[in-house]
């Protein structure tokens, strides 16, 4: 992690205040008026699969008066995606593993999944073959599978010529639903869903019809019909879920949920980067 690694242009991403936070790529700043060009492109892989920067004592620095240096891999992540450079993708998709390790007060990790997936989603069509892969393994965690079939849907968005393509990628992993798992099912059948992907509807209620669909990720297959826009909401009829040892409907509060105990650290963890980032840009008279 230590600076005088890196050529000194790079380095000036170590102490580069702007564009920290979630951003979408038209927010992120303008990184070219650093002088950061495609030469630097085997230093920008390298700050960014820096592993020192994944392990830093996030809970130290929300109380550090220093700059937001923990950042510098993801400006590095950025400028790899708006080069579109194809030598970064197994890098970056390496770090998919990295959201198995969430930490609520990591900011790098509270950031990285939407981070890598607007970056692999502009480098585009190549990107996919080497998602689809790591969607195939399961060794990799729930998490980053997930956000991979996320990356394909967004690289559909971003460019809609390769639709089909990304479709085709993520309907083949159904096709072993019997041997997937069914909330791994679920998820790619959601994902679908959002993409409207009808021309797979056959294989999805197949999926449903041998019992292979994990129904708390994505409901039944009237549910999956309705997100589809192809029944409405009043022809399904409502479903009570029931306690195992008890007649009575379960009733949650939610306020006492571990979901919600979650959303909660995680605002205060936030509160608290805001703080600190306000505080450093105050200091550059920003």
């Amino acid at each position: 992690m230590s600076q005088n690694s890196y050529s000194e242009t790079v380095a000036q991403l170590f102490n580069y205040q702007e564009g920290t936070g979630k951003l979408s790529p038209d927010k992120w700043p303008n990184y070219e008026k650093s002088g950061i060009t495609t030469e630097h492109i085997p230093e920008l892989i390298s700050l960014a699969t820096d592993e020192d920067f994944y392990n830093i004592d996030h809970n130290a620095l929300l109380s550090d008066e220093s700059g937001l240096f923990e950042y510098a891999p993801i400006h590095a992540i950025r400028i790899l995606g708006k080069f579109r450079v194809e030598a970064a993708i197994e890098p970056l998709i390496s770090l998919l593993s990295k959201l198995d390790d969430f930490d609520f007060n990591n900011e790098v990790l509270s950031i990285l999944d939407e981070e890598l997936k607007n970056v692999l989603s502009l480098i585009g069509l190549p990107v996919i073959p080497a998602l689809s892969t790591y969607i195939a393994n399961d060794s990799h965690g729930q998490f980053p599978r997930i956000t991979a079939m996320l990356t394909i849907k967004t690289i559909a968005s971003v460019y809609p010529e390769h639709y089909q393509h990304c479709v085709t990628s993520l309907s083949q992993h159904l096709e072993s639903f019997r041997e997937n798992d069914p909330e791994f099912n679920g998820h790619i059948i959601w994902v679908l869903s959002d993409m409207n992907a009808i021309d797979c509807l056959p294989l999805i209620e197949r999926a449903f019809q041998a019992g292979c669909v994990d129904e708390d990720v994505i409901g039944d297959y009237d549910e999956v019909l309705v997100k589809f826009g192809l029944k409405d909401i009043t022809d399904i009829s409502p479903k009570t879920i029931k306690a195992t040892d008890t007649e009575n409907p379960i009733s949650l509060n939610f306020t006492t949920s571990p979901r919600f105990k979650q959303l909660e650290k995680l605002n205060k963890a936030q509160q608290k980067r805001d703080a600190r980032r306000k505080r450093n840009l105050n200091q550059l008279g920003k």
